[in-house]
């Protein structure tokens, strides 16, 4: 609803009568159209001189009966554009601050007729009536948009500049050849000053759809561009100044485009008046941003010089582009690289020469720094595979190498979108950056910031990319020799980073069940990297070793990573001093902030460094405080690496004596679950136990011998020869101390001891037997000794079973457990010793009988036959005692009965015969 006391609005093509006054300037103002329009077809008239309610009407007709029809032939088309210029007029005479309704569909009516002209030959007027209508309607409200003017603009040059060349024109084709470009040049002009002012940001929008022209496939296209922009740029030159001059955005591709030109004979007159006219331009529009400094009384130089010979400024490219690049802005410098760089394929119509010169010269132009650094990356990457000349391609190098030196956070960056599939393009760049000492340099460093971002962030990959891309980059880089001194410089950090990348992706692979092809795979490509860095820094045994150790593999795999890295760090021992003080300084920072993610394989890393004796001399305490709190990790793994840390320590004279106060911190760890932790604190305390004094070992011994007993007969053959060993240690330990006090602990041995021996495995058999002599030597048992030093089992499991009878009950308790061994010796072993050891029962012991007698009838259905025959055998005789105990009968009466009844090759029988 209007507000009170104003008028309505008026649509355009609604019945006015003129305002008072009116009707003389009406006809004055159509005289001068008709002026301004010599070449219209419809010339000035009597009726231009009537009321225009008629006229209007009429125009409104023939447009709505034009725009309902379906055949419009070339009449019908040029009374729909005189339709609309009649209209235009109209209400530029009478109502010129009104919205022109319609105007949008109407424009796109026309922009449809150019696009359906036919461009093989120029025939009738549309195309001047059609620029000459678009002309008027500038200044018609409203303004076109940006979409409206770019397709319009895209049909107008499409419709003319494919057109033959002039000089295949002839007679009335040729007169209207040039009436057309005449309206053209007319029609740019009224856009590019809208409401009577410039409008830079029109002028871009004409000038960005010209530009593409520029490059057309035939020399008469381009040179029908290069003309366009000549007269666009005379007409804005000579313009007042813009207040909007700094978003003038295409000047370095309008320089480039036309440079690329210049040297065409039939364009080069034409694009040198371009230069002159642009230069001028340009010089107006930097005179505003160049205010009272230096640069601005150079430029009022440059000015003096353009006005007075500009015909033999612009002859090469050399001097084009220093007396452009001079003045331009980062992104215009850009602007300018990135056409050149485009133009240097070999398809383009341009010269490739022309080309590479332009880009060598920009680089040489001092200048502010470049802007949009990514642009020109991507613009080599895309073209350098389409560009076959050697010297274009290394030019278009040195630009890369140059980037790399001073915006490599942006190169990186850039290169690593590139970089996933790891393509024969993005490869060489890297390889062609890595070439280079002092752009390599920061490259490194820009990737080696990245890789300790976690995860990675860039614009140009996603988050879960990112580690692909770096690493493969990296992978690239380390192939190439000549950047060898400078990897080797950052190695340590790098090594570093890499690792805890492998252990990232490996964390990320746990929780992502997608399948990823082998030759992508991201750890795949991280462990191939740290390969490659190893070589690159001259490590190529370290890289055998760890080969040969299955590290490799071992850092692939989610449940063997931790291993991996020790495996990796082990090789990383023999490094050079000053590689290892970094890594082991990083480690701590690590291990003392508890990053969760970084922890383990920092620890792992860490704990295999420790053996080295030039290492942490200075934080032994903060050393053995950070391992002693990691005992009591509620991980296991952490647990297992902190054992690993003591013993490396414990393998250096000169600290294992300062692990002695960890002492009841591993001891606990036999009581783990995990064998893996309790083989580990075995081996520690050996060593820990050998660096004390007699007196304070022996006081040692006798605690670590109680909590180790249950692992002599542990089913794991490692964890049961370490524990045997360490008791044959302690028992040399305490040899002439704390006698009694070990003497319990000797005793409840040396069952499982006298059973072992017979195990499958000979170093397990012979370990028992060294340990048995060391205890018979202990407890001055000289008989026993005898037995045991001609390896005679059941003479000592006798002598043992006869000197002490009061222990038959607790001999047999631990014998009962060696019947369910898997090995077939040992099972027969523990029936055998069950048979000697019940004639030391007595009449109270029935219930005991009994329960062995159950147990040992569970062996009848074993899978060994003399198992089975043992057995059986071995319960008869328990059989045969219950019945005929002592009181009534001697045992040795109810040995010799049980002999008649059996076979004389019974090892049951045989073993009874004992004296």
């Amino acid at each position: 609803m209007a507000e009170e006391g104003r008028p309505e609005p008026r649509r355009a093509w609604e019945e006015t009568k003129p305002p008072p006054g009116k009707s003389r300037q009406r006809r004055e103002w159509q005289q001068q159209q008709c002026a301004r329009h010599p070449d219209s077809p419809w010339p000035c008239s009597t009726a231009c001189f009537k009321g225009h309610n008629w006229k209007e009407r009429e125009a409104l007709e023939c447009i709505d009966s034009f725009l309902k029809g379906n055949d419009q032939d070339e009449a019908q088309k040029m009374n729909f554009l005189n339709s609309i210029l009649n209209l235009v007029i109209d209400i530029v005479a009478w109502s010129p601050e009104k919205n022109m309704d319609r105007k949008a569909l109407l424009v796109e009516k026309i922009t449809e007729m150019l696009q359906h002209e036919s461009v093989d030959s120029l025939t009738d007027m549309v195309r001047q009536q059609a620029m000459l209508i678009i002309m008027e309607m500038s200044r018609v409200k409203p303004p076109l948009q940006d979409l409206e003017r770019s397709s319009l603009l895209t049909a107008c040059f499409s419709s003319v500049f494919s057109l033959p060349p002039a000089e295949t024109m002839q007679g009335e084709e040729a007169a209207l050849y040039t009436k057309t470009l005449r309206a053209m040049d007319q029609m740019l002009k009224a856009l590019a000053c809208e409401n009577q002012e410039p409008r830079l940001l029109v002028v871009e929008k004409i000038l960005e759809a010209l530009l593409p022209w520029t490059a057309s496939k035939e020399v008469h296209g381009r040179l029908r561009a290069v003309e366009r922009i000549t007269c666009l740029m005379k007409f804005m030159a000579c313009q007042p100044e813009c207040k909007e001059a700094e978003e003038f955005r295409v000047l370095g591709q309008l320089v480039a485009c036309v440079t690329l030109c210049h040297p065409e004979q039939e364009i080069c007159r034409s694009s040198m008046e371009a230069f002159y006219h642009l230069y001028s331009f340009m010089l107006q529009l930097k005179s505003m941003t160049l205010a009272n400094s230096e640069e601005h009384r150079q430029l009022l130089k440059d000015k003096q010089i353009l006005y007075g010979s500009w015909d033999t400024l612009f002859t090469n490219t050399s001097d084009i582009t220093w007396m452009f690049g001079k003045y331009f802005n980062g992104s215009e410098r850009m602007d300018f690289l990135c056409t050149a760089i485009d133009s240097m394929k070999d398809t383009s119509v341009h010269d490739s020469v022309v080309a590479r010169h332009m880009l060598h010269e920009i680089l040489m132009v001092p200048g502010p720094r470049l802007e949009r650094v990514s642009e020109a990356v991507m613009s080599i990457y895309k073209n350098l595979d389409s560009i076959s000349e050697p010297l274009s391609r290394k030019e278009l190098f040195r630009t890369l190498l140059m980037l790399g030196n001073q915006y490599s956070e942006e190169v990186v960056r850039t290169l690593l979108g590139c970089s996933l599939s790891c393509d024969s393009v993005a490869a060489e760049m890297w390889r062609m950056l890595a070439s280079h000492c002092q752009s390599i340099e920061k490259v490194l460093k820009e990737l080696l910031n990245m890789l300790r971002e976690q995860p990675l962030h860039h614009h140009h990959v996603s988050q879960r990319e990112a580690p692909l891309a770096a690493t493969r980059a990296l992978y690239e880089i380390f192939k190439e020799q000549n950047c060898r001194q400078q990897v080797k410089e950052l190695f340590p950090q790098l090594s570093i980073a890499l690792l805890f990348q492998i252990t990232y992706i490996v964390e990320l692979s746990m929780h992502n069940q997608e399948d990823t092809p082998a030759p992508l795979s991201p750890v795949r490509c991280a462990v191939d990297a740290m390969q490659a860095l190893l070589q690159c820094a001259g490590y190529r045994d370290q890289t055998t070793f760890i080969h040969k150790q299955g590290g490799w593999g071992m850092l692939v795999n989610a449940d063997m990573h931790h291993k991996g890295v020790l495996v990796l760090a082990r090789a990383m021992v023999s490094v050079s001093f000053q590689e290892r003080c970094w890594i082991f300084q990083e480690l701590m920072a690590i291990l003392n902030c508890r990053d969760d993610r970084r922890y383990i394989p920092a620890m792992a890393f860490f704990i295999q460094l420790l053996q080295c004796p030039d290492l942490g001399n200075k934080q032994e305490d903060a050393i053995l405080d950070q391992l002693s709190g990691q005992l009591r990790d509620p991980n296991t793994v952490v647990r297992w690496l902190a054992l690993k840390g003591l013993l490396n320590l414990s393998l250096c004279p000169e600290k294992v004596g300062k692990l002695q106060r960890l002492l009841p911190e591993v001891l606990e760890q036999l009581q783990e679950v995990d064998r893996d932790i309790i083989a580990e604190a075995i081996t520690v305390l050996k060593n820990i136990l050998a660096s004390m004094d007699r007196q304070s070992a022996s006081r040692a011994a006798v605690q670590v011998a109680e909590k180790l007993l249950p692992f002599i007969d542990d089913v794991s053959s490692r964890l049961r020869v370490l524990s045997i060993t360490l008791f044959k240690h302690l028992l040399e330990l305490v040899r002439g101390l704390d006698r009694w006090r070990m003497k319990a602990h000797v005793l409840q041995s040396l069952v499982p001891l006298l059973l072992l021996v017979h195990d499958e495995r000979p170093n397990v058999s012979q370990v028992c037997w060294d340990t048995l002599s060391s205890a018979a030597e202990f407890l001055k048992w000289h008989q026993l000794g005898g037995f045991i030093q001609r390896k005679d089992t059941w003479q000592s499991c006798d002598c043992l079973l006869t000197r002490y009878k009061g222990r038959a009950n607790n001999f047999l308790c631990q014998t009962m457990a060696f019947l369910e061994n898997p090995q077939t010796p040992l099972r027969q072993a523990a029936i055998r010793f069950i048979g000697l050891a019940a004639r030391q029962l007595d009449q109270r012991s029935q219930d005991k009988l009994d329960a062995i007698c159950n147990d040992l009838k569970g062996l009848q259905q074993d899978s060994n036959s003399s198992v089975q025959s043992l057995a059986s055998q071995t319960i008869f005789i328990l059989e045969a005692f219950k019945n005929h105990p002592p009181a009534h009968s001697s045992l040795w009466t109810c040995f010799h009965r049980i002999r008649t009844m059996c076979t004389k090759e019974s090892p049951v029988i045989e073993a009874a015969q004992l004296p």
